[in-house]
């Protein structure tokens, strides 16, 4: 007897699990718009981090003739095609789409307080997270307090004005892109440090192909390159990698604390360097403090639905 397929209205499993992944990388695309905030963090507490640097690294040169040789099937299982271009259709939606308003909210003194609380809190609930999945021996706990002054010393370097050379913006996607691979390494602050934050912001909004060209380039060299050492540290040793990834969160926190007095104001108006303050208590401050604890509550909800049973990775 034949078997005929009903078509209905209703997504397949295989559209249903993309949801999911689509969303994250909305969310990382945000999270890499703002700086201080690395969508790193977002692929691992929503546990797709592993599975996004096996992606990665799957784009070999094996793969590659595969691809040369027509089999565009094969291609596409071997290097976890589907994966990596559904991830990169929330990202790609999240930057067009918020670039505008999030700069609009950086540009404004009480919109980046309310915009840096909730990833603060967002980001030290990520730590905490992390921190429950590996076992603290000592070589972990002297990782740790490793990533915490690497990532300290980074977030307080002093930016600098960047060229729009060709060269010089391909180099600053290959660095910020492994900027944003790592948790708690922001960049986009990567790109503040370099000066090119406000070249590639303002090319992503006025649809400026050749400059996102060039700069899209260098994170693809970038990223093949780094991911792979990145893969063989987890593979080799997990918990002492993971512990350093969690120091270099903890040590963000400092750039991202939302309350900050500028010290030293650039040619151009912007911030050079600043300085911690205390909560002005105000409307701000009460907003701030809740979006700090949604921040928190997203990621420890995201983290229990992870670990609920009979939930696949």
């Amino acid at each position: 007897m034949r078997h005929t397929t009903k078509v209905s209205g209703r997504m397949s499993d295989s559209e249903k699990s993309r949801i999911p992944v689509v969303v994250t990388g909305f969310v990382m695309g945000a999270a890499d718009l703002v700086p201080g905030v690395s969508g790193g963090t977002i692929a691992l507490v929503f546990g797709i981090y592993d599975r996004l640097l096996a992606a990665i690294t799957s784009f070999n040169l094996t793969n590659v003739r595969v691809l040369l040789k027509g089999e565009g099937r094969n291609f596409a299982r071997a290097t976890s095609l589907p994966f990596i271009l559904t991830l990169g259709l929330g990202m790609g939606t999240a930057i067009v789409a918020l670039s505008e308003p999030l700069g609009r909210l950086l540009d404004d003194p009480d919109g980046r307080v309310v915009l840096f609380a909730f990833f603060f809190g967002l980001v030290i609930a990520s730590v905490y997270v992390i921190g429950r999945r590996v076992d603290w021996a000592t070589p972990t706990r002297v990782s740790f307090a490793i990533g915490v002054i690497a990532g300290l010393v980074i977030v307080q370097l002093t930016p600098t004005s960047g060229s729009t050379a060709p060269l010089a913006l391909f180099a600053s996607g290959a660095i910020a892109i492994c900027a944003m691979v790592l948790p708690g390494i922001s960049g986009s602050f990567i790109l503040v440090i370099l000066g090119q934050y406000d070249n590639v912001l303002d090319a992503v909004r006025d649809r400026n192909i050749g400059t996102v060209l060039i700069f899209g380039a260098g994170t693809v060299v970038g990223l093949a390159l780094f991911a792979r050492l990145l893969q063989r540290l987890l593979a080799s040793r997990h918990d002492v990698t993971m512990a350093v990834l969690a120091g270099f969160m903890g040590g963000s926190l400092w750039k991202i604390w939302p309350w900050r007095t500028c010290v030293t104001l650039g040619p151009d108006g912007h911030c050079l360097t600043d300085a911690l303050s205390s909560p002005t208590l105000d409307n701000y401050a009460l907003l701030g403090a809740i979006l700090a604890l949604i921040g928190a509550g997203v990621v420890v909800l995201v983290d229990h639905l992870g670990r609920a049973p009979n939930r696949t990775a």
